[in-house]
């Protein structure tokens, strides 16, 4: 049984155009014409396999320490900002303000220190967990946290890790995890390499 290349509809034999369509028969069809009844698919490209162990997902690229350090200052403002609000805030109610701004003794500075790093655990969660990998700094830099698996974004538990783990690699003033991204093939620092995470650059 025949049928037109144009359309779709039934040949009969000995017929040279298409009774439904007036096509000749055997025209090439049009772009984004049906395929006729019972014709065989193009065939379709295998999909992509997922990377092997120490292999970045294919089309992203790992970013190293100077573009991470970048962002990491502008993330440090925001930190900044808000020590400078909670800390007068506090200041103002036990009688610790000064010409220059604040000081803070026993309860009152631990108070905020305790406040600042749960704002600071929260700020890095939070936005790379919901925010699709960045935070302020990822943002204005175009750097995103991923999945190492298959270049995905990662969720708040993921997050949570690789952030937990900010308290070894920023030792020294993130001199460790610099140090472990140098000798990292994908750039990783321990939390990304603990939580299997990746930061790349985001595709304009």
């Amino acid at each position: 049984m025949a049928y037109c290349n144009q359309c779709g509809g039934h040949l009969d034999e000995g017929d040279h155009y298409c009774s439904a369509c007036g096509a000749p028969a055997g025209q090439v069809p049009a772009p984004g014409a049906p395929p006729p009844p019972g014709a065989a698919l193009p065939p379709q490209p295998p999909p992509l396999p997922p990377p092997l162990p120490g292999q970045v997902p294919p089309g992203l690229e790992c970013q190293g320490v100077g573009i991470r350090l970048a962002a990491q200052i502008i993330d440090s403002a925001v930190m900044l900002v808000f020590y400078l609000i909670v800390g007068r805030l506090v200041a103002g109610r036990v009688g610790g303000l000064t010409p220059d701004g604040f000081e803070l003794q026993g309860g009152p500075a631990f108070a905020v220190i305790a406040l600042n790093l749960v704002f600071w655990m929260a700020y890095f969660t939070l936005l790379e967990g919901l925010w699709r990998g960045q935070t302020l700094g990822k943002k204005l830099l175009r750097l995103k946290v991923v999945r190492q698996a298959d270049g995905g974004p990662v969720d708040l538990s993921t997050a949570l890790l690789r952030n937990l783990l900010r308290l070894v690699d920023g030792q020294l003033g993130y001199l460790v995890g610099a140090i472990l991204v140098w000798r990292s093939p994908l750039k990783q620092r321990l939390g990304d390499r603990v939580a299997h995470t990746l930061v790349v650059r985001k595709p304009k």
